[in-house]
C-alpha cells in the first residue's frame, strides 16, 4: 500500500512564532525588528496564535493583540472580526507580511536565522527520512524559498517539488482537500498529516484515507487532544 506522510510547518517542524511576532508586530506599529520584545505582549500573542492559521487571518489578530484589548474578551471579539471580513485589507495585509519576511531574510538572513528554531520532532523526522525513504509533503502558508532554505541550512534533502506553500494551497479551500487531490493524482491510498491547528486536523474528517495527530508542541488551544513529539514519531514510525 503507498502512504505519504503530510507535514505543517510553523509549529509542527520549526517553533517560528517570534520572526512571526516581529514581522505582525512591524506591520501594526511601525517597530523596527530589532526593537527590545515587551514580553506580555509576546507571551499573549504566543498564546492565543491558535486561533490563526492563514497569513489573512493576522490582519484581525493584530487589530486586537496590539491594542490592549482585555485578554478575556480576545476569543470573541476575533471572532466577530472574522465574520466580518473586508478581503481587501486582507489581500493587501498578505502583501505586506509577505513582503517583509523576505525583506527579513535578504537583508539580515543571520538575526532572521536566530527567530527559528528547529524542534526534536523535525530532526527526528529528518532520521527516518534518511533512514526507512518516507514520501514526504510540506504543505505550509509560509514562503516556499523560506522553508527551502530551512531544509537546507540542515542537511535535509527533500525534494523542492514536494513543498507546497500559499500560492498552491489557496487553490484549495482546506489543506484536507488539497490531500485528497494529491494523493488520487499521485496514487497514494493512505496518509498521516501532522499539523498544530485542529482546523487544518479537522479539514480532513471527511477523508477517512488521511489520519492525523495534532501537535501539541505548537500553537494550539489549551487542554486539546494530541501528541507531544515522542508520541507522533511513535505513530509514524508504526504507520509506515
Amino acid at each position: 500500500m503507498k502512504k505519504i506522510l503530510f507535514l505543517d510547518f510553523d509549529g509542527v517542524l520549526f517553533d517560528t512564532i517570534k520572526e512571526v511576532y516581529l514581522i505582525n508586530r512591524c506591520i501594526k506599529t511601525g517597530q523596527g525588528f530589532f526593537e527590545p520584545v515587551v514580553e506580555r505582549s509576546y507571551k499573549l500573542f504566543s498564546k492565543y496564535k491558535y486561533l490563526v492559521y492563514n497569513i489573512w487571518m493576522f490582519y484581525y489578530y493584530n487589530l486586537l493583540l496590539f491594542n490592549n484589548t482585555k485578554e478575556e474578551d480576545i476569543v470573541l471579539q476575533y471572532k466577530n472580526l472574522i465574520a466580518n471580513r473586508n478581503k481587501e485589507k486582507e489581500e493587501e495585509f498578505c502583501r505586506k507580511f509577505l513582503q517583509l519576511r523576505t525583506d527579513l531574510i535578504n537583508n539580515h538572513y543571520d538575526f532572521w536565522q536566530s527567530l527559528e528554531t528547529p524542534y526534536q520532532f523535525f530532526l527526528d523526522i529528518k532520521e527516518l527520512f534518511k533512514k526507512k525513504q518516507i514520501d514526504i509533503v510540506v504543505a505550509s502558508k509560509k514562503n516556499k524559498s523560506s522553508i527551502i532554505k530551512r531544509f537546507k541550512e540542515y542537511d535535509f534533502n527533500l525534494d523542492e517539488n514536494k513543498i507546497f506553500a500559499r500560492d498552491e494551497l489557496d487553490k484549495f479551500n482546506s489543506k484536507g482537500e488539497f490531500f485528497e487531490n494529491y494523493m488520487k493524482k499521485n496514487n497514494y491510498q493512505k496518509a498521516l498529516f501532522v499539523d498544530d491547528n485542529i482546523n487544518n486536523i479537522n479539514s480532513c474528517k471527511n477523508y477517512p484515507q488521511i489520519e492525523t495527530i495534532l501537535a501539541l508542541w505548537g500553537n494550539c488551544e489549551p487542554n486539546s487532544d494530541g501528541c507531544n513529539q515522542k508520541e507522533a514519531i511513535e505513530k509514524i514510525n508504526s504507520f509506515f
